[in-house]
C-alpha cells in the first residue's frame, strides 16, 4: 500500500520541469527525435524549424508544395505526436 505522499517517477519529473520551465523544450527536443520516423524522410528533410510553445507546435517548411499539403494534414499531424507520446502534447499546429 503506498503512502498518501507516494507519487510516480512520471508525475515526479513532470512536475520537476513544470518548475524549472523547461516543460516545453525538452517536449519539443522529444519531438524533434522523433520527427523521422513519424513524418518519414522528404518531410523531416523539408522541416527547418519544429517549435512547441504552449500546446502549439510550431513548422517551418521550406517547400511551398510540402508546406501546403501539411496545412491540409494538421489533424493528422496533432493526432500522430499526441498517439507517439501517449499524451497530449500538441492541441494545434502552425505551418510557416
Amino acid at each position: 500500500m503506498r503512502n498518501s505522499n507516494e507519487q510516480s517517477m512520471k508525475d515526479v519529473l513532470m512536475a520537476l520541469l513544470k518548475a524549472y520551465r523547461i516543460e516545453s523544450g525538452v517536449n519539443t527536443a522529444m519531438i524533434e527525435a522523433s520527427w523521422l520516423k513519424m513524418m518519414g524522410k522528404t518531410i523531416a528533410k523539408h522541416t527547418t524549424e519544429i517549435q512547441l510553445r504552449e500546446k502549439t507546435l510550431f513548422l517551418k517548411i521550406d517547400a511551398p508544395a510540402l508546406r501546403h499539403e501539411l496545412s491540409l494534414a494538421k489533424e493528422k499531424i496533432k493526432n500522430n505526436i499526441n498517439e507517439e507520446f501517449k499524451m497530449d502534447l500538441v492541441n494545434e499546429v502552425v505551418i510557416r
